[in-house]
């Protein structure tokens, strides 16, 4: 998948596949408010053909480059996702206190190996409950979302997070979905996810 024809096919699967995760996303959304459009939204449109196939990412790990699949680990420990416990960004994610509010700051790359050009579209967020199971969407919880413009190079986005879960371990998720970038169709195996899809990335945290 490392040429633009790859990117054309994937979104062409994404037209096929796209109501299928969107019946998925929207009954994750069913247990959680989200800020902007309901998570359950998804581009399963086909872009016009004047449209550019833009290719936003985030990397899964530090050797990350976009590339789909990617076959570096561990798949869930993203470099582009930190936790902190202040609007500021801190230098290393941290654990975040249990009912508190943390913010989820998240590096958006663009473009990658796939497209070119300023994309628009909503980063979500999702998490599992602290001890439970990592299938999806069951498994997955909306926390919030950001509805954004992302320029070429690398922008920082800052979601605030209220009400962190726990004490406990679970996993934090970030998925950024776009008209001319969509997400194709999801496996309920997250890992698969995460490794073919360049704009999902996936942090593991323990709250205290």
């Amino acid at each position: 998948m490392a040429t633009l024809g790859s990117r054309a096919r994937r979104l062409a699967l994404a037209l096929c596949a796209g109501p299928v995760l969107a019946g998925l996303l929207t009954g994750a959304t069913a247990t959680a408010a989200v800020a902007g459009p309901a998570a359950g939204a998804t581009s399963a449109a086909k872009p016009a053909r004047s449209m550019t196939v833009t290719d936003v990412w985030m990397r899964d790990t530090v050797s990350d480059v976009g590339i789909q699949p990617h076959l570096t680990n561990p798949l869930w420990a993203s470099p582009d996702i930190k936790v902190c416990p202040t609007t500021v960004e801190c230098a290393t994610s941290t654990f975040p206190v249990a009912g508190s509010t943390s913010y989820i700051f998240v590096k958006l790359r663009n473009p990658g190996p796939y497209g070119s050009g300023t994309d628009s579209g909503t980063l979500r967020f999702y998490r599992t409950t602290p001890g439970g199971g990592l299938s999806w969407p069951l498994d997955w919880v909306p926390v919030t979302s950001r509805v954004l413009i992302v320029p070429p190079g690398v922008t920082t986005v800052r979601a605030e997070w209220p009400a962190v879960p726990g004490p406990g371990h679970f996993s934090l998720l970030a998925i950024w979905d776009s008209l001319t970038d969509p997400l194709p169709f999801m496996s309920t195996d997250i890992g698969t996810n995460v490794r073919y899809n360049n704009n999902i990335a996936w942090l593991d945290l323990v709250s205290v």
